[in-house]
C-alpha cells in the first residue's frame, strides 16, 4: 500500500514536470498551457501560488497554479490543475489538498474557477468537492484551433467548506 501524496510548494527546480504534465497529449483542450517565461515569472510573484502533488519518492503526479492569493476581496483563484495519470481519483484527491490548502494557509473567502463548460469530468471532480455552479461566461476562451466556448463558473465558500 503507498501512502497518500503530499502538497508543497513548487520551486524552479519543479517547473519542467509541471510543463510536462500541462503539455500531455489531450490537455491542450482542457488544461491549458503557459510558456516557460510565464511560469518563471508566476512562481516568484506572491499573487500566485505553484502547488504539487508528491508521492513517497518526491515525484510530482499533479500540480495546481493559484491566483490572486493577494485579491483584496479574498477570491482567489485556481488558474489551472492537472495530473499526469488522470481518471484514477488523483485530481479530486488534488483539489480537496488545494482547497485545504488555500482556506487553511490564507485569507482567502471565496475559492473559485472556471472549466470550458463541456468537461464534464472536471465538473464532477469540482461538485464532488463542494463547488457550485455560479454562472456561465459566454465564448470566454479561446481554444488553440481559434474556436471560442463557453466556460462554466464555480465557487466554494470559506463557511462551506469549514462545513464539511
Amino acid at each position: 500500500m503507498t501512502n497518500q501524496p503530499s502538497l508543497r510548494r513548487a520551486g524552479e527546480a519543479d517547473l519542467a514536470r509541471i510543463m510536462e504534465i500541462e503539455r500531455l497529449p489531450g490537455y491542450e483542450m482542457v488544461v491549458g498551457r503557459s510558456s516557460a517565461e510565464f511560469h518563471a515569472r508566476a512562481l516568484n510573484d506572491p499573487d500566485y501560488a505553484y502547488l504539487v502533488s508528491v508521492d513517497e519518492t518526491g515525484a510530482i503526479g499533479g500540480f495546481a497554479i493559484l491566483r490572486d492569493l493577494t485579491n483584496i476581496m479574498g477570491n482567489t483563484c485556481l488558474k489551472r490543475i492537472a495530473v499526469a495519470d488522470p481518471g484514477k481519483g488523483a485530481g479530486r484527491r488534488l483539489l480537496n489538498d488545494v482547497i485545504a490548502w488555500v482556506f487553511n494557509e490564507t485569507t482567502t473567502h471565496r475559492f473559485w474557477l472556471d472549466h470550458i463548460i463541456t468537461n464534464d469530468r472536471a465538473r464532477r471532480a469540482y461538485e464532488a468537492c463542494g463547488l457550485k455552479r455560479e454562472g456561465v461566461m459566454r465564448e470566454a476562451y479561446a481554444l488553440p484551433d481559434g474556436q471560442r466556448v463557453d466556460l462554466a463558473l464555480m465557487s466554494l465558500l470559506r463557511p462551506e467548506w469549514a462545513a464539511k
